[in-house]
């Protein structure tokens, strides 16, 4: 019983998180799936990412120039011939030895010793040893694992402004699609309007109530519609076709509607806003800013080649003739070495001009992409809110349009208008939803536009 009491609480809880995480799934919008999805299978963004894990790959490595280099270094001589070294130990030793035999009595020395001649080079000859080098001060060394550091925040900006940029394509690529399906939907409706149209104009023939001007009239304005018709299909598989490109997928992938796509009208009032928002948190500033970090450090690491590098060295093994390892054959040695380069032709004034030359490039185009930031936000804020009038504009055209097309009708069903008159409200109808439908969806591409350029998703995340 109480295990039954303890399982229960644990089962409903279970349940609950459960059901949340479900309504975590569901809330995420169809088009925030398509984001994340082309997130991770776009192209582009896939390269920036291997570009980082190399930029990261390559700060490891300088990182490593810190640490010792060990080594295991052996070689065996065997050799014959070449110049040698006379020693003349007979013509040294044997004088001697007579005279100390004379003074002895007995013959206790030799005196028949040979002289000596040895080769220079060894033979049956080995040495194995384990070489350390460990960096005592280098300035290349950690002026380059400064500048490389910087480069790897360098690409990580890259890689997020590619990332926004690829948002934004994708949202923008999205609402041309929805707009083509919206178009070829409109164009659908008047077709089956106008077969309707055409039954009504025959029915109004035969019954003597209408000429057959009107039939062929009919017939006219339905292969327009069809043409009409034909091209919105095209350019919908052009769109869907360009989407699935963004996602790195087949081309033909079915694309889901998102019915929770809306316009905020409210959240872009404040142009300076933007801008300051714009100059704050754009990737690309923080690309340059790393790029003159990291060019400062190069400028740094070759005023530092005029200091001396200092390390020191050790080996221990064993040396020895024949290739054996006994106690007498092994040693150990420590060295302290200096390297000071005093002059290289003026190479390393000139690396240091350049370094100055590229960070006052780099300051420069801080500057210049100030300006082309500030203009992109007014650009991208002016285009958003004609759009927005636009249309405003547009959705009370269309509601006018169609309040007068309901009248127009009614009264050519109780033969009351001219067909012409029909025609032309019918068309007015038809162009104005159309151009409702062209009007808001250009709108969520102008507001798309506006997010990237003052880095609004980065905000909004943030």
């Amino acid at each position: 019983m109480n295990q039954i009491k303890i399982t229960i609480p644990l089962v409903l809880v279970w349940l609950g998180i459960a059901g949340g995480l479900q309504s975590v799934a569901q809330a995420q919008s169809v088009l925030e799936q398509y984001i994340e999805q082309g997130i991770e299978n776009n192209l582009s963004l896939i390269n920036e990412s291997l570009d980082l894990d190399l930029s990261h790959s390559k700060l490891q490595e300088v990182k490593g120039r810190f640490l010792p280099d060990i080594s295991l270094q052996a070689n065996y001589s065997y050799s014959d011939g070449g110049r040698t070294i006379d020693i003349p130990v007979g013509d040294l030793f044997n004088p001697i030895h007579r005279e100390l035999n004379a003074l002895t009595g007995e013959s206790r020395y030799p005196t028949d010793l040979a002289n000596v001649s040895e080769q220079l080079l060894p033979d049956d000859y080995h040495e194995t040893k384990l070489r350390l080098i460990q960096p005592l001060f280098n300035t290349d060394i950690y002026y380059g694992y400064r500048a490389q550091k910087h480069l790897v925040s360098q690409q990580e900006a890259r890689r997020q402004a590619v990332h926004d940029e690829l948002v934004k394509e994708i949202k923008v690529g999205y609402y041309n699609y929805l707009k083509t399906e919206e178009l070829v939907a409109i164009h659908e409706s008047t077709i089956d309007l106008l077969k309707e149209m055409l039954r009504v104009n025959r029915r109004l023939v035969e019954n003597g109530k209408a000429t057959k001007d009107a039939i062929f009239t009919a017939e006219y304005e339905l292969r327009e519609a069809e043409s009409e018709l034909s091209e919105a299909q095209k350019q919908r598989a052009s769109a869907k076709a360009y989407f699935n490109f963004l996602l790195n997928r087949e081309l033909s992938v079915p694309i889901e509607q998102d019915s929770t796509v809306s316009i905020d009208s409210g959240k872009f009032n404040e142009l300076s806003q933007l801008q300051k928002q714009a100059l704050d948190l754009r990737p690309e500033f923080t690309q340059i800013n790393q790029g003159i970090s990291a060019q400062e450090n190069m400028l740094k690491l070759n005023q530092g080649n005029a200091l001396p590098e200092l390390f020191v060295a050790a080996d221990a093994g064993f040396q020895g003739y024949q290739y054996k390892f006994n106690d007498n054959q092994d040693f150990w040695f420590v060295q302290f070495g200096l390297r000071w380069n005093l002059f290289e032709g003026f190479q390393n004034r000139e690396r240091i001009q350049q370094s100055r030359i590229e960070i006052r490039q780099l300051e420069n185009r801080y500057q210049e992409l100030e300006q082309q930031i500030q203009l992109r936000v007014i650009d991208s804020w002016h285009a958003w809110d004609a759009a927005r009038k636009t249309l405003e504009a547009k959705q009370s055209g269309r509601r006018a349009a169609e309040s007068s097309f309901r009248i127009v009708k009614r009264k050519y069903q109780e033969n009351q208008v001219l067909w012409v008159e029909y025609i032309e409200a019918q068309n007015n109808f038809t162009n104005a939803r159309l151009q409702q439908v062209i009007a808001r969806y250009d709108l969520l591409a102008r507001q798309a536009e506006l997010e990237r350029a003052a880095c609004w998703t980065n905000s909004s995340s943030n």
